[in-house]
Order: structure tokens, then sequence, then C-alpha cells
């Protein structure tokens, strides 16, 4: 379920910056000979019928007609009342079906309410989940408060704030209540420690890749930490900051290009814009998510080792052993009830902003070497010479 709830709330993302976008085309525009359509208000009217498949993007996007294809839809407020022959993937503040779909159902938003019929398996997270009508296939399901009246004819899995059954389910059903009566659960120490231990697990083999191919970066970042935390704070709310308007940069360019393309009717291009800029945001987000969750623990427990150690001189295998060592305070503190939260969201900010400085001046020209008490430390130890 983790895998899924982060792939499902990146579409959500997808969605709120898409429709920020939509925000600068108000009137609706087709183009791919009606394929792709943007615009604030989208229809498809009840009398029309859509060969191919559907892109949507907007502010309010509706389905009334017959689509044959696959639709994909970004927006605000989507309605599916009609008929989608194909799959259907879409995001959105708030989304109903109430049609037919003889595929896939893949949707994330704030509020969801499905009550048509789906012909094989739906995907589901949201803040609120309303199930009516008949699932042919499986269910996969997440959200705040769920309400599970459809007639299901595979099985369920589901993580749920609360769970309420009206329905039926067919096969197996698996559904596991995060809170009763309202009150939060506190997670069980069993799964804190393992997530504990698999956060530990990670940091190791990035720390011991760190180590062996890039150890002038990872100590440049380290004695960027420690000689100026307060530069290396204001680098990382920079990066956060940068990060969003990037996604925003590369969303505006994308729709824009794809919406010149198709009015100069070259369809290749405008297929080539859409999946190149889908493609960018997906590999943006992801490396964004290792430098956040990984690179920026190691990073400050390096620091953190390197501040309790009187002797600076290193070698790789006495780095990596530092390296390890930060790891797991850093693993530790972040971990702890109450107060872990806020430490890694300390963690995320001050080791990003390090990174984001080290790299920044390496790339200018001004930080290509390691800080001078690092420079004096001999990444590998020479051998001694045979007498």
């Amino acid at each position: 379920m983790p895998r899924l709830a982060r792939s499902l709330i990146s579409l959500a993302l997808a969605a709120i910056l898409v429709t920020m976008v939509a925000a600068f085309v108000t009137a609706e525009t087709r183009l791919l000979d009606g394929k792709l359509r943007t615009g604030d208000t989208v229809t498809v009217p009840a009398d029309e019928v859509v060969a191919d498949d559907l892109y949507l993007f907007g502010s309010t996007l509706t389905i009334n007609g017959t689509v044959h294809g696959d639709v994909t839809a970004f927006g605000s407020n989507i309605a599916v009342n009609g008929s989608v022959d194909g799959d259907l993937i879409a995001a959105g503040g708030t989304l109903s079906v109430s049609g037919t779909v003889n595929g896939d159902v893949r949707v994330a938003g704030g509020t969801l309410n499905l009550q048509g019929t789906v012909g094989e398996d739906v995907v589901a997270a949201g803040g609120q989940v309303q199930l009516g009508g008949q699932i042919k296939g499986d269910l996969i399901v997440s959200g705040g408060a769920i309400t599970m009246g459809a007639t299901v004819a595979g099985n369920v899995e589901g993580f749920a704030g609360s769970y309420t059954k009206t329905g039926s389910v067919a096969g197996k059903e698996n559904v596991t209540i995060s809170s009763r009566g309202g009150a939060p659960q506190a997670p069980a120490p069993g799964t804190q420690l393992l997530d504990a231990i698999g956060q530990f697990g990670a940091l190791l083999i990035l720390g011991a890749l760190a180590v062996w191919l890039l150890p002038r970066g990872l100590e440049a970042a380290d004695g960027t930490l420690r000689r100026e935390p307060f530069l290396s704070l204001g680098g990382g709310l920079a990066a956060c900051l940068g990060f969003l308007v990037w996604l925003i940069v590369v969303l505006l360019a994308g729709i824009l290009l794809a919406i010149a393309f198709g009015l100069l009717k070259l369809a290749g291009l405008t297929a080539l814009t859409i999946i190149t800029m889908l493609l960018t945001l997906f590999v943006s987000a992801f490396g964004f998510v290792v430098l956040a969750a990984y690179a920026a623990d190691l990073v400050v427990g390096l620091s953190l080792a390197r501040m309790a150690m009187r002797d600076p001189t290193t070698t790789r295998w006495q780095l990596f052993a530092l390296v390890a060592a930060g790891a797991l305070v850093v693993v530790v503190a972040t971990s702890l009830p109450v107060v872990g939260g806020f430490l890694k969201l300390a963690v995320i900010i001050f080791g990003l902003g390090a990174i984001t400085v080290a790299a920044w001046r390496r790339w200018r020209g001004h930080g290509s070497d390691v800080p001078p008490e690092v420079a004096q430390t001999p990444v590998m130890a020479a051998p001694p010479p045979s007498a």
C-alpha cells in the first residue's frame, strides 16, 4: 500500500499543477483532431462519440458522451456520466463516475464518488471515497473515510481511517483500519522497527555508493553544513521552492508547446511534447524524493559523526563507518514518537540545503575543491612503503 499511495499522491499533485496551468487557458482548445482538450471548462456532449483515446486538462471536466478508447483527465472537478470503453485515469479535487467504464479505473482526489459500472479493476485513493454500483474486477482503495457500497466480483485490498461496508465482496476482503471511533491509533512497535531497519539498510547501501563513487561531493556537502548551517537552511528552503517552480515551468512549457504544435497540425511533435513533459515531471519528482529522503540523511548523519570525532583523518573505510554511525543516529532520532516528524523535516531542509549549496558552488567553479579542513584529509590513505 505505501507504494500505491505514493503513486496516487503523485497523480494528485500533477492534477493540482495542471489545474494551475489551465487557468491561463480559459477557452476550450481541441488538438490532435479532438484527442487532446484543454481549457477552464471542457465538456464531451452526450451526442458525441470519440473514436480514439481522450486527454482532458482543465478546471471542470465532464464526459457525457461515449469514448471508445482510454481517458486521461487532470482537473479540479471531473464527472464521467457517459461511457468509456477503455481505461480511466483521473486525478482532481472532486471526481464522480456514474457512467460505465469497461476497462480499469485508476483515480485519486479529495472526494471520490464511484457509482457506475466498472468492467475490470478499480484503484482509488482520496480523502473521502464513496463506492457504489458494480466492480467486476478487484478493488484497491486507500482513503480517510471509505464507504463501500459496491458489488465487487473480485477481491478488496484497502487502507482507511474509517471503513463502512454496505455492499458485497465475492472474493477476499482485507482492509486495514488506521483509527477507530475517530481516535488515531499509534503504529505498532513492530511496524516502526521494520520501517527504521529498512531506512537504515537503504542508507547503508546508498552511503557505500556515495563514499566510493562521490566522496568529494559527500564531504563538500558535509563541510558546508558544519561550517555554514544557516546558509544550508536557506538553501534547503530555496531548493523546495525551486522544485515547485520547476514543476510549474515544465507544465507551462509542455502545454504551451503542445498547443502550438497542435495548431500547426504537427501531431507527432504534440504527442512527443506531452510524453516528454510527463517523463520530466516523474523523473524530477523521483530525484527530489531520493535527495530529500536519503541523501539528506547521509549528509546530516556524516556531519553529526564528524563533530563527535576529534581526529579528522579518514580513509574510505573510516569515512563509511562515520556515514553508517551518523545514519544510525538520524534513523533513531527521526523514528522517535512526537518529535521524530519535526526532526525529519529539519534533516531534510538542512541536508538538502547543504547538498544544494555545495552543488551550486561546484557548478559555479567556487567549490571545485573540498572545504579546507577536508582538503587536508586524504579520502584514501596511501599504503606505507615496503621496507
